[in-house]
């Protein structure tokens, strides 16, 4: 499975080792999970790690090694009513590559979090954890 990664689960996987967060990290080889996030998140990730939380630089190394960096989108080939410019890469570009796009931001995600987008789902990463416990996935 092909997991997307937003900017705010991967600095909460790098602030808080015990979060679904870092799980999601901690799970990927084991379950066969293929992480994935852009250039415009990485900048995102780098900037925040260098301005905001430096203590968590150490575990940001560890990290993005787990991360595939893949091709930014900036257009979708269908309409879109998505009023956060800022994220429409990160939306774009996991519609384009992923199964899942896991993101912790419900203030600019929460209109795609219910109903997905185009059939990719938006979840939380602990929602996504509760998910595939209940589907067999995962021991519990």
């Amino acid at each position: 499975m092909r997991l997307f990664l937003d900017a705010s689960v991967v600095l909460a996987a790098c602030g808080r080792v015990e979060g679904a967060s870092h799980a999601v990290f901690d799970l990927a080889t084991a379950q066969g999970w293929r992480l994935l996030t852009g250039d415009y998140v990485l900048r995102e990730v780098e900037r925040n790690v260098r301005e905001r939380l430096p203590a968590a630089s150490g575990e940001w190394s560890v990290l993005r090694s787990a991360l595939a960096v893949v091709t930014d989108e900036l257009t979708h080939p269908w309409p879109v009513v998505f009023p956060a410019a800022k994220d429409r890469p990160v939306l774009f570009t996991a519609a384009a590559v992923a199964d899942v796009l896991l993101t912790l931001d419900r203030s600019d995600f929460g209109g795609v979090m219910a109903a997905g987008f185009y059939g990719l789902p938006v979840m939380k990463p602990g929602d996504f954890l509760r998910r595939e416990r209940a589907a067999g996935r995962l021991p519990r």
